[in-house]
Formats: structure tokens, sequence, C-alpha cells
């Protein structure tokens, strides 16, 4: 049985996450580990966590399991600090999007007490911080568990078992095959709305409506946790972009074509495609 969970970050993933295990495992003792001091003082005002402080070994003793919303690169030290503290063979998770560097990472390193499992809950809004925390976030999202031969298969079947509480659609994979998959349908779509929205000159943006908005909410996300995904993620993203590229090279041709056909048929090519989502 679950004593005690740890939230390290409490903004929209992390508040979101302990406000749904204050639901999910009702027996446990849910502590918040953040330095905002704004957001530890939300998280007990609602109940998501019994407590809350800044200091990630005081916060983790004792832990049976912990779970880092914090930006991808910040891991490796945090882990240091844990793995001093928390209990034998704790579960130690995250909810970052890019795996391959942070398994890398993980496995160079000796832990003495606990065992990392990667999770990807591909759950999320543009929207940031604790305000915007929702206990139903996690409900029925799909949720990534990644292995690798490093990875224990016990702590495995318990990462399953932890997420198994909010969603039944859980699947399993190996980093690489997950940066690969969510550079494509995640990281990709940012970077695009991202240099959508930097393309359009101001004055056509005060005309902007819901067509303009929808295409772009997730460029309105925060440069401090993209950056690090970017960037961890660069070598799949890159690709990512040559391909699009050349899909827009391969529109740009279309257009200019004065038989409107082959356009005819590219746009339904990809109207089928988004049908079949």
């Amino acid at each position: 049985m679950i004593k005690k969970i740890v939230v390290v970050g409490l903004g929209l993933m992390g508040g979101s996450l302990a406000a749904a295990c204050r639901k999910r495992f009702p027996k446990a003792r849910i502590i918040g580990v953040t330095r905002n001091r704004a957001a530890l003082a939300l998280a007990k005002k609602k109940k998501w966590i019994h407590e809350g402080t800044n200091d990630v070994a005081r916060g983790a003793s004792g832990a049976d399991v912990v779970v880092l919303c914090t930006p991808v690169g910040t891991y490796l030290p945090v882990l240091k600090k844990i793995d001093r503290v928390c209990g034998k063979n704790a579960l130690v998770m995250d909810v970052g999007s890019v795996k391959a560097s942070v398994a890398a990472e993980v496995n160079r390193a000796k832990w003495k007490n606990l065992s990392f499992v990667g999770c990807h809950p591909m759950v999320g809004s543009h929207e940031r911080g604790i305000q915007a925390a929702d206990p139903s976030l996690y409900d029925q999202g799909l949720i990534l568990l990644v292995k690798d031969a490093r990875t224990c298969l016990c702590s495995l079947k318990r990462a399953r078992e932890f997420w198994g509480r909010f969603s039944c659609r859980i699947a399993e994979m190996s980093p690489g095959r997950h940066d690969q998959l969510i550079g494509q349908i995640s990281h990709l779509p940012h970077a695009i709305a991202v240099c959508l929205v930097d393309a359009v000159a101001a004055p056509s943006l005060s005309f902007a409506s819901s067509g303009f908005r929808d295409t772009t909410r997730i460029a309105a996300s925060d440069s401090s946790i993209w950056q690090p995904i970017f960037k961890a993620n660069r070598k799949v993203l890159l690709t990512s972009l040559r391909q699009f590229e050349k899909s827009l090279a391969q529109f740009r041709k279309k257009l200019q074509a004065k038989d409107p056909t082959a356009l005819i048929r590219f746009l339904d090519r990809a109207r089928k495609k988004r049908e079949a989502l």
C-alpha cells in the first residue's frame, strides 16, 4: 500500500496530480515540493496536499512514490537528493515529454534506494501555474510508460498500477520510440504554432478569430518548459521539421499550378487523415 506520495513541482501538471492523488489515494499522505510559496499556500488551502515544503530532501523522506513535475533537464540533482532519503525501492517517475536523454542520464547513475520509471501522461494545457490546475486533468488520458534494458520490471508494474488509478489507457515503449512519436505529434506542432504566430504581421493579429486562435493555442505555452524540451529532442525535431518543409513545398507547388485537381487531392488526403483521429 502506498503511504506517502511526493509531487515535486506544483505547476499545472504537479498541482493537478497532487489534487488527483488526494482523491485516488485517500489513505496516502500527499506532499508537495516547490519553491513557490504562493503555490504551496494554494495547494494547502484547496486541500490538494497534506503538507508542503521547498526542501526536496525533507519532502521525499521515507516516500513510497515520487513524481517529478519539473522541466526536463532539472531531474538529476533532484534525483540525487531523493535517493538519499526516500524509502527502499521507492518508485520515482516523471511526467516529461522527452525520454531518451532522461533515460541515458538516469542509467549512468547508481541509485541506492530509488527505482526510476519514465512516464508521460498525454494531458496538459497551454495555461501555466497551479492556478490552472484541474483535479480531473489526468482522467482517462493516455499514459505512456517507457522501458529499456535497465528498467526494473517490478517498478514498471507498480508504475502501471499507479497510473491505472487515473486511466485505463496505458501504453509502453522504448525511450527512443517515445521521442520519435512525440517529436512528430507534439514537439513539431508546437514549433509550427510558434513560427505561425511569428510569421503573421502584428496588425493582422488584431483580426484573428477562432480558427487562428485554435491553431496557435499551444504557442502561448511557457518557454521555460518548452526550450529544454526542444533542446533535449533536437535531433528528432529537426528531422520532423525537414519532413514538414517537404510537405509545405508540395503544397506551394500545387498552389502555384494552374490545375486545381492536385491541390484538391492534397487537401482531401489531409482531411481524411484528420477525420480518422
